[in-house]
């Protein structure tokens, strides 16, 4: 029998960061952000529909600012997005430049975030002169008195009203195009996803969405160091048995393959069911399994 020794010394523990790997707050039913989520399905199964419907639970739950839609078909697909935060200058097409796009506004965000907070400090330090009445106007540094000449008692304006903007990017059916090969440096957004829009004191990362019609493919598809960052993914009714057994394979940390088919069939009852696998899912989540989205199947209750 293996035996451990435990050192006296606390200072060789792990002591774990504050905040973490997601720190968007969400309700205790939803996942956690930022994320990158992959829905796989075979044409008109209803990949973009389901993601319309979580991009509105991101909406319910505070944690859905700014959309940005990558695809080559929005003018099919526009009613879709109805009622979302997606303006048309957010539409890109999939091509070489659209990671690098993506990044500018991100990086932009980041930038108005931070500009703002500072300037609000600016404007308070201004009016809690202005209150004090042992101070004149003299007292006043005369930069702050020119900079809020004509909004001195109003304070600045943000367009997220100070919050960090949550962003998330949909690809929709983007593989056979330029911005799958390897000089777009999508792959590198992937990776580095959560420490996009750089801050100060961190980044406001961003949450990637990807619909696709396979899980692998030869024909600039999603390459193993993307599928390697998923953190949930949406399966959808498939025929294609060892594109199943991939899935499987590389969910295999979870479950083993045989319980997974067994979760699997579980969840497709209908055309336009999914079985929904939170690869990191909430201490307090039964299951990280579901049935679509309101359904969670808890594998050690199948028979």
């Amino acid at each position: 029998m293996l035996q451990t020794q435990k050192l006296k010394n606390k200072d060789y523990e792990i002591k774990l960061p504050k905040g973490g790997a997601f720190n968007i707050n969400t309700e205790p039913d939803f996942i956690s952000m930022h994320s990158v989520i992959l829905a796989i399905a075979k044409r008109g199964v209803g990949k973009t529909c389901s993601f319309s419907n979580l991009l509105r639970l991101m909406k319910k739950n505070n944690a859905l600012d700014r959309l940005i839609l990558v695809s080559p078909t929005y003018h099919n697909n526009a009613h879709y997005f109805k009622d979302l935060p997606l303006e048309q200058e957010d539409v890109l097409e999939p091509n070489i430049d659209a990671p690098k796009m993506i990044e500018e506004i991100l990086d932009t965000e980041a930038q108005e975030y931070e500009e703002y907070h500072e300037k609000l400090k600016r404007w308070k330090k201004l009016n809690k002169m202005l209150k004090d009445k042992t101070k004149s106007i003299h007292d006043i540094p005369n930069e702050l008195l020119i900079e809020f000449e004509d909004t001195m008692y109003n304070p600045p304006e943000h367009k997220y009203n100070g919050k960090k903007p949550v962003i998330v990017v949909l690809f929709d059916d983007v593989q056979g195009n330029d911005i799958m090969l390897p000089r777009a440096k999508l792959n590198q957004l992937v990776t580095t996803h959560r420490h996009k829009g750089k801050l100060k004191n961190g980044a406001l990362g961003v949450t990637l969405l990807f619909a696709t019609q396979n899980y692998t493919s030869n024909q600039m598809g999603l390459n193993k160091s993307i599928r390697g960052n998923l953190t949930h993914l949406l399966v959808f009714k498939n025929k294609n048995i060892k594109e199943l057994e991939k899935i499987a394979e590389e969910c295999s940390g979870e479950i083993n393959q045989d319980t997974f088919f067994q979760v699997y069939d579980k969840a497709i009852q209908s055309p336009h069911d999914f079985l929904f696998i939170d690869l990191h899912k909430k201490p307090t989540h039964p299951s990280g399994f579901r049935r679509n989205f309101n359904e969670f199947i808890i594998p050690n209750t199948l028979e």
